[in-house]
């Protein structure tokens, strides 16, 4: 039964939470000094608002759409294959986001750009998948495009040379220097966070045996001689299972939790050695509610995260709640509840919904995607890092009345001063991945 509360929990989380978010007043938390509003010296300073003339005021949000709807693969791109939904992942560079699935049929990587300006489909590639694949971030820099994941046991990276139009055709993996045997074949990566530590690129990896049995948690990276053993135990010790990784502050934090349990947990320490103790986050004392993360950024200051966790109460009485709190000192997090956490929404009476997608965030920003059931549409959310609403779920795209299609998946990216919704498309077996400019405002 937990896992499939937690399934609920996932599916429920934005669907209600930005349609309830648009309930969170911020007029009272900037009028604080009266009619004038708050003082101010930037934006910054006014939690869901902006800052003019010296005063807090409210602010509007607003999304136009840059473009019609437009296809970013086409079946033909993928060969009429079926795509791994789960796969669908953006990488923003300079004015351009890589946008790439895996073909599980073919076993390859298809990989597309949309250009910010101009005609937005760009160039076109593939890689191919022998053993295997998951990748979990991109992003492009010094011209190329790096996708982080695992290919087959392997764990690092793999680098596409840019060019003007998109990406060359040849695609080469690059694996991190040393893998635990932990993580060896036939010894896989359930699953793999990564985080930048200046120019080092550092993983957590879950790794299960091949029955599943017994788990270990690993750290490593692309500058390590050898990864560190964090941790091993059963399969359904949660506090293996890692979903983020950051290093903030001179500190790595790991979370971790696991649907098959639903429980949440973090590890924290100034080095990959001491992660060894595993704290568990709880909003409330009962040991029958059940925590889970949807996202977690580091702050631009380089002083802590924004942390985002879905909390939920069980049957007979099913409550989904979000809470978004601002986190630099991960201590706290020990705490029941921890402080610091605004409830974002609570949903009574839960049914049936879809997952959202991944959330992205500039530091300041955090936008979502979610295709609602029965998947015939793609709504945008967008609230600030402490989780005051600026826009509510907004209809981004719907097939239209009478389509048989069906959206699969959503997800969303900067694209330099735009925004880049991208969904998958299936049609009567054959799939596709189309996608929508943006341009997004405060005013």
């Amino acid at each position: 039964m937990r896992s499939w509360k937690l399934v609920i929990a996932g599916g429920a989380l934005l669907v209600a939470g930005c349609q309830l978010i648009a309930g969170v007043h911020t007029d009272a938390e900037l009028d604080q000094e009266g009619n004038g509003g708050k003082a101010c010296s930037v934006s910054a300073e006014c939690p869901g608002g902006v800052c003019q003339d010296g005063v807090c005021k409210p602010a509007e949000a607003k999304c136009a759409l840059d473009l019609d709807p437009f296809d970013i693969l086409t079946s033909e791109d993928l060969e009429g294959h079926e795509v791994d939904t789960s796969s669908l992942l953006l990488a923003s560079g300079p004015g351009r986001v890589f946008v790439s699935v895996i073909d599980k049929t073919a076993s390859r990587l298809v990989i597309g750009t949309v250009h910010e300006l101009g005609n937005p489909a760009g160039s076109k590639t593939e890689f191919p998948l022998t053993d295997g694949a998951a990748f979990v971030t991109g992003r492009e820099s010094e011209g190329q495009v790096t996708l982080l994941g695992r290919v087959g046991s392997d764990i690092g990276q793999l680098v596409f040379a840019t060019t003007a139009d998109g990406v060359s055709s040849e695609g080469k993996f690059q694996p991190f220097p040393a893998l635990a045997p932990e993580c060896t074949s036939p010894n896989v990566a359930a699953s793999v966070a990564f985080a930048q530590a200046g120019d080092e690129t550092l993983y957590a990896a879950t790794c299960a045996t091949p029955d599943g049995t017994t788990r270990s948690l690993v750290v490593g990276g692309s500058a390590e001689a050898a990864p560190t053993l964090v941790a091993q135990g059963p399969r359904l010790d949660a506090s293996l299972n890692v979903h983020f990784y950051t290093v903030t502050n001179g500190q790595h934090l790991l979370l971790l939790d696991d649907n098959a349990t639903g429980q949440a947990f973090f590890r924290a320490g100034p080095t990959a050695a001491d992660l060894g103790v595993a704290n568990q986050i709880q909003f409330s004392s009962s040991p029958e509610e059940v925590e889970t993360f949807f996202g977690a950024f580091p702050l631009p200051e380089g002083d802590g995260v924004t942390l985002l966790i879905a909390h939920l109460v069980p049957p007979p009485r099913l409550a989904v709640s979000a809470e978004v709190g601002v986190v630099r000192d991960f201590s706290s997090l020990v705490q029941v509840p921890p402080p610091g956490f605004t409830p974002v929404f609570k949903l009574e009476n839960v049914n049936e919904y879809n997952p959202p997608g991944p959330p992205i965030s500039d530091g300041e920003n955090v936008y979502v995607t979610l295709v609602p059931h029965p998947g015939k549409s793609v709504n945008l959310g967008w609230f600030t890092r402490t989780g005051e609403s600026l826009l509510p779920q907004e209809n981004i795209f719907s097939l239209p009345d009478g389509s048989s299609a069906q959206i699969l998946k959503s997800t969303v990216a900067q694209l330099g001063v735009k925004l880049l919704i991208a969904w998958i498309e299936q049609l009567d077996g054959a799939y596709s991945v189309r996608g929508q400019r943006l341009i997004c405002t405060l005013q």
